[in-house]
């Protein structure tokens, strides 16, 4: 009887470690046609411009030796953190606990039996 309620338990686990919700990204063709290219509208050319033209005069200024020119330090986020909690760290060593007794006892009842599992 351990034996079978062993192995629906494992049978359980390994369906639901490998049938879950895949993680796959769409595909570009799925989300739509545009591109970041077609996206360009008029408004969208004259900041492109303006700020290529402020560019050009930040470089210009610096190649000409410029001492009060300073570039902008990059903003540059945080990396995110996806931790787990400490609840669900404690769950996943419980279970995996009751998993390693589960097959110790198994193992054990079947190699005291006569005639094996």
């Amino acid at each position: 009887m351990l034996t079978k309620f062993g192995s629906v338990v494992l049978v359980a686990a390994l369906v639901w470690a490998f049938a879950g919700t895949p993680a796959f990204a769409d595909a570009p063709s799925k989300r739509g046609s545009k591109t970041p290219t077609d996206a360009v509208t008029g408004t969208d050319r004259v900041v492109n411009e303006k700020l290529r033209a402020e560019i050009f005069k930040l470089v210009a200024d610096a190649k000409a030796g410029g001492k009060g020119v300073t570039l902008p330090r990059p903003q540059i986020q945080a990396p995110q953190r996806n931790n787990l909690s400490k609840g669900t760290k404690i769950a996943i060593g419980v279970g995996i606990a009751v998993a390693v007794v589960a097959v110790i006892l198994v193992s054990t009842r079947c190699s005291n039996e006569p005639g094996g599992c």
